[in-house]
């Protein structure tokens, strides 16, 4: 019996009828690999008691799930016994996996107990190859840096979830994974002195409620898709350049998060690398201050083909949005998600002190083929916004108005 199955891993059983004919296990590794991925760690290892044809099966599974959560809901552990028991149930499994077989799927969740192990863990992953690499903390006090993320010639999607992200974590990230082209970072801790990301292989950047600490320069070059949404901000900006690849860009701001908290209207460099994007959404309430200033640094936009636009471009009679669609040459499609939302701060400093706001030209917009409003019955804006746009919009193009 190996030292996991020694471990008590409970008296769950499953009964069922025998006809004698196991057709289970006459499945191949690979489909028994792929419905055993379902499974707890625990249930993965416990197969092995089953025959012997699954006695080392668990061994050659190309994924690694370590959650201690899930594994008290499966062993009947005293909670004395919980931190001793856990560490050591991960370390056998580690040790006994078959370290030959490659890891396609590495998935971590590390509690407040489990910080003295996170990193050995982590880089156990990487080392074997993991391409899918998802880190979990059970609380932000979790700290992640660079010396668990060891280089890798395999690693092609990290996921990050309410990880402390500290000083030197970004740097292997840029130079240490050649392959990698997936990021996200969810309800993280930005705390790296001039952060960077800008990673050569990254296609794809989602970061969504993530605190920023300090400043952030997003400019991987390579990058074709990215999202940021709902950033939380202290004096520093989050700053985006040279995303010359970029498709399609999606910023969503909500309003008092994006600025610090002393009231202060931070200047963001949002929008500066959005220039190449096809498809640009900008989601804030009005007014939205950051983006406003953003594009008065934005290069012109001149391949969009499809804009989605929040509350803040109705502001100021709809300059906003007049400065933005004169900056889209190309623009075929206009869309508007109209909630009714304010900034409370942007509402205030714009009273004390109106921001530069130069005459627009009368023309140089694009034709607009299709409109489509998102709006509630009792927005008296939609109005004006249709007229306001008729001289901008193609005879026969169609416009849409859906007020439910």
């Amino acid at each position: 019996m190996s030292a996991l199955t020694s471990i008590n891993l409970g008296r769950k059983c499953v009964r069922g009828k025998n006809d004698g004919n196991d057709r289970l296990s006459s499945l191949p590794d690979a489909l028994l690999h792929h419905v055993m991925s379902f499974l707890p760690m625990a249930e993965v290892v416990r197969t092995s008691i089953l025959s012997a044809r699954w006695r080392n099966l668990w061994a050659s599974t190309p994924f690694i799930h370590i959650d201690r959560q899930e594994l008290l809901n499966e062993i009947e552990w005293t909670e004395e016994d919980t931190e001793d028991m856990h560490e050591s149930f991960v370390d056998h499994l580690l040790l006994l996996r078959d370290g030959t077989v490659s890891l396609d799927e590495a998935r971590i969740l590390i509690s407040r107990d489990d910080r003295g192990k996170s990193s050995a863990w982590i880089r156990y992953a990487i080392k074997h190859n993991a391409r899918l690499l998802h880190v979990y903390g059970a609380h932000r006090r979790v700290q992640l840096d660079g010396i668990a993320m060891c280089p890798s010639q395999y690693l092609k999607r990290i996921r990050l979830e309410s990880v402390y992200l500290v000083h030197g974590f970004f740097t292997p990230l840029n130079y240490n994974f050649p392959m990698l082209e997936h990021l996200e970072l969810e309800r993280c801790v930005i705390a790296c002195a001039k952060a960077e990301i800008s990673s050569r292989s990254l296609k794809v950047l989602h970061m969504t409620h993530c605190f920023h600490i300090y400043s952030l320069l997003i400019c991987a070059t390579n990058l074709t898709h990215i999202s940021i949404i709902d950033p939380w901000c202290n004096s520093d900006p989050v700053v985006t350049r040279d995303l010359a690849s970029l498709v399609t860009a999606s910023i969503a701001l909500s309003g008092c998060h994006i600025h610090n908290s002393v009231e202060k209207i931070v200047d963001h460099r949002l929008l500066d690398g959005l220039s190449h994007a096809t498809k640009l959404e900008l989601h804030a309430p009005s007014p939205e201050l950051a983006f406003e200033r953003g594009l008065q640094t934005c290069l012109t936009l001149s391949n969009l083909t499809s804009l989605v636009l929040g509350d803040w471009c109705m502001a100021a009679d709809l300059y906003p949005l007049f400065y933005i669609l004169h900056r889209s040459p190309n623009l075929k499609e206009l869309c508007f998600k109209l909630k009714m939302e304010q900034c409370r701060i942007c509402k205030k400093a714009e009273s004390a002190s109106l921001p530069a706001r130069n005459t627009l030209p009368v023309r140089g917009y694009p034709c607009i083929e299709r409109i489509k409003i998102y709006c509630s019955k009792d927005d008296p804006r939609v109005g004006t916004l249709v007229q306001a746009l008729l001289p901008i919009f193609i005879p026969d193009g169609k416009i849409s108005i859906d007020d439910r």
